[in-house]
């Protein structure tokens, strides 16, 4: 249990003896605002090739600790380590160059912008003159979009795409950034079936490639299966 949560609940936490081998770890960190304690001494350890698992009510405080791990938060004790190094994330900026990226339920995208353009807006490829590399960057957008198993065109409007795809777009997105911790924030949403298992599948590869998974659901069966 995450200590300092009175209804989020991680599963499962590792053993401690573990900690050393942990990539992210929050230790004691506590966010108050106007009125509301949202975080008291909040541990947590996030491992390579696994998935740990936060489960809570509205309000239990789980948006607010993955603010504080994506830097639009700062915490007001505590610390943050990663490679049992202690670090600080002053913007989300500093948070995506240390390797943490977030799938969010609901995620900021451009209807006017293709697929690729905001797959990789903010860090699209460029040439050696400085330019974006259009070329590249419509085909490193494909092999991402093949990756998670999305049959899209990258070529495509955003506003061409129905609410689903628009959801695994977003997902691209996060997974453009070479990430170690991915924090998959209420991910099935908006997904058809047999793309909730094409996620369970990108959780499986995602594992294998070593990356610590933060997934955060209401859905008990959705938690167990992954």
């Amino acid at each position: 249990m995450l200590s300092g949560f009175d209804d989020a609940v991680a599963l499962p936490q590792p053993d401690p003896a573990r900690a050393a081998a942990a990539i992210l770890e929050l230790a004691g960190v506590s966010k108050t605002f106007p009125g509301v304690r949202a975080l008291s001494e909040v541990d947590l350890r996030l491992y390579p090739g696994q998935v740990t698992a936060l489960v809570g009510e509205n309000g239990a405080g789980k948006s607010t600790m993955v603010k504080i791990l994506t830097g639009i938060y700062q915490p007001d004790g505590g610390s943050i380590r990663m490679d049992g190094k202690a670090v600080s994330f002053p913007t989300a900026h500093h948070a995506s160059r240390a390797g943490i990226t977030a799938i969010h339920q609901e995620t900021v995208l451009f209807d006017e912008l293709s697929v690729a353009e905001n797959i990789f807006i903010g860090h699209a490829p460029k040439t050696r003159r400085g330019l974006i590399d259009v070329g590249r960057m419509q085909r490193e957008a494909r092999e991402i979009l093949a990756g998670i198993g999305a049959e899209i065109d990258a070529g495509v409007r955003l506003r061409d795409l129905g609410i689903a795809n628009k959801h695994l777009v977003a997902i691209a997105r996060a997974l453009s950034i070479d990430s170690r911790v991915v924090i998959m924030d209420e991910p099935t949403a908006a997904l058809s079936h047999k793309e909730i298992q094409e996620l369970y599948a990108l959780v499986e590869q995602l594992k294998g490639q070593g990356k610590a998974i933060l997934f955060i659901s209401h859905k008990f069966d959705e938690i167990f299966r992954i």
